[in-house]
């Protein structure tokens, strides 16, 4: 059986057995690229942010707390490494990204058409026709969740994507869980908006779970 993230974390801060951290590693260095390069939409600044999170995770293991999930403890280090990119190249172009992020009292039903989910862009077999077009709205996808406001689109990657639970997200990004549920109302309908000419031009349905 496996063992669970935090009986690694565990059994790593007793032994100092490296095994167990590159066991870490692999469980999560996917996860942590890929959001991060959904986050930021450049290869090397997800590569760089990357690392970084694992160095920092080494660094400050033994500061982990087992009051919250290392899976939220782990995105939240890769979370705040990606905000300092976005607001290091905000100073560097002298352009500030502001977020329309009004509090919603929308419920979470109200949101992105199922057929347009994030999450819903894999078919487990799909035929070589099929996984063409499945590849090309993954890509239009991917360029899409760039037009979001950085804070959106975070929370629309961490719960659309990477299927944290609202209270997780709110640990992660350090804020309520009614700004989650805000920024996650607002970053699916802008998302709705900027994929409708496409699923309607060319009649694209994504698989559905």
């Amino acid at each position: 059986m496996d063992l669970s993230d935090e009986a690694i974390v565990e059994e790593f801060r007793q032994t100092g057995d490296s095994t167990q951290f590159k066991s870490l590693v692999r469980r999560y260095q996917n996860r942590i690229y890929n959001a991060a390069l959904r986050i930021l939409g450049n290869q090397d600044e997800a590569e760089e942010v990357t690392q970084d999170t694992f160095l920092k995770v080494h660094q400050g293991i033994s500061g982990f707390r087992k009051e919250a999930s290392f899976s939220s403890w782990i995105f939240r280090i890769a979370h705040n490494l990606c905000v300092d990119v976005v607001r290091t190249k905000q100073r560097r172009t002298g352009v500030k990204v502001v977020s329309f992020d009004p509090q919603s009292t929308q419920n979470e039903e109200d949101s992105l058409d199922p057929a347009l989910s994030l999450s819903q862009i894999a078919d487990p077999l799909p035929s070589p026709a099929q996984k063409v077009d499945l590849e090309e709205q993954q890509l239009v996808i991917e360029r899409t969740l760039q037009e979001l406001p950085e804070s959106q689109r975070t929370v629309v990657v961490l719960h659309d994507i990477e299927g944290f639970q609202y209270q997780e997200i709110a640990d992660i990004v350090g804020t309520s869980v009614g700004t989650v549920r805000s920024r996650l109302h607002y970053g699916r309908l802008k998302m709705r908006e900027l994929l409708a000419p496409y699923f309607d031009n060319y009649g694209v349905q994504t698989a559905s779970r």
